[in-house]
């Protein structure tokens, strides 16, 4: 029988579509260039595209009503390379409390071990992460780029904290727009809870990180003059995560008239997830300044679907 090792690391929220562009092509996360400053939830390397100062900040109300943002500021400082910072933060809403035991009914008689949860109040949880980015063009074919990141994890008066690191690559191979790319996300020690209530008997287990591993590749179909109001990309790339079987994501994004982006995907060997659509548009409101706003809608199967919003800002 063939072990896969699903559901044995932690950090889940590191995996969430954190903007709208990637949300839409599939999940995509590698290979996509043109970046701003939400390469810091995808590839850094792409930050190094940025010109000078992009913030980016998205949204998306997953399954359960829970509540997932993340904002990313990006500052081009020349030939010292791009260096930014970004927060991502899921918050699971208020919860009824329960406990387990004894009850009875109105006239006392006994109805076993049941859950409990009248008088009990509510509690709460979320996940936070915090992020520093750099990125740099390293010769005219090659981007680098890193992300470390303190994350931390509540629930209850339960906590635990922890780091992690995302190291990209985006190569230029000069066939043609092809670029391929290579990223490990998520990657990092592994973390237990530092504190938690005498309700918890037995102290929790370490909890692993959700590592990753990507290897992508991105082409513009429609290779025009710079000028053109056209261009059409496909990108695709292999996962090898440490908590589940190799994955697949597909993604193709179609700009035209100068503003507009229309995009699709699909997402191979995952459980629920399947297609993805979207849209973006942006304005420039000089040569130098642009507001970008972007949607996706993803298919999660028996979990319906959800929506992802992003709203950016070069400057």
């Amino acid at each position: 029988m063939e072990y896969s090792n699903v559901g044995s690391s932690g950090w889940q929220f590191l995996k969430l579509p954190a903007n709208a562009r990637s949300a839409a092509m599939g999940g995509v996360k590698a290979a996509l260039s043109y970046g701003d400053a939400n390469a810091a939830f995808m590839n850094p390397a792409s930050a190094a595209d940025i010109k000078n100062l992009d913030v980016q900040f998205s949204s998306m109300k997953w399954v359960a009503d829970i509540q997932y943002s993340g904002v990313s500021f990006v500052q081009n400082l020349g030939n010292w390379g791009c260096v930014g910072l970004n927060l991502q933060y899921l918050d699971y809403g208020e919860m009824v409390r329960t406990v387990v035991g004894q009850s009875y009914d109105q006239l006392g008689n006994d109805l076993g071990i049941l859950p409990i949860t009248e008088g009990l109040g509510t509690f709460s949880g979320h996940d936070l992460a915090i992020g520093l980015l750099y990125s740099r063009q390293i010769t005219k074919s090659l981007q680098l780029g890193g992300n470390v990141r303190m994350v931390e994890e509540q629930l209850d008066d339960a906590t635990t904290r922890n780091w992690s690191l995302d190291i990209g690559t985006l190569y230029w191979t000069g066939l043609g727009s092809l670029r391929v790319s290579m990223l490990a996300r998520n990657f990092g020690p592994d973390a237990q809870f530092t504190s938690y209530s005498d309700q918890i008997k037995i102290p929790p287990v370490k909890v692993s990180m959700p590592m990753m591993f990507f290897l992508g590749a991105a082409y513009d179909i429609l290779e025009s003059a710079p000028q053109s109001p056209h261009r059409l990309t496909v990108a695709t790339e292999y996962i090898k995560p440490n908590d589940g079987p190799e994955k697949i994501n597909l993604g193709v994004e179609y700009f035209f008239s100068y503003n507009f982006y229309a995009r699709c995907g699909y997402r191979f060997n995952y459980d629920e997830e399947k297609y993805t659509l979207g849209f973006g548009f942006e304005y420039s409101i000089t040569d130098d300044r642009k507001v970008r706003f972007d949607y996706a809608l993803a298919y999660l199967g028996r979990l319906n679907s959800v929506n992802v919003f992003s709203v950016g800002l070069s400057l």
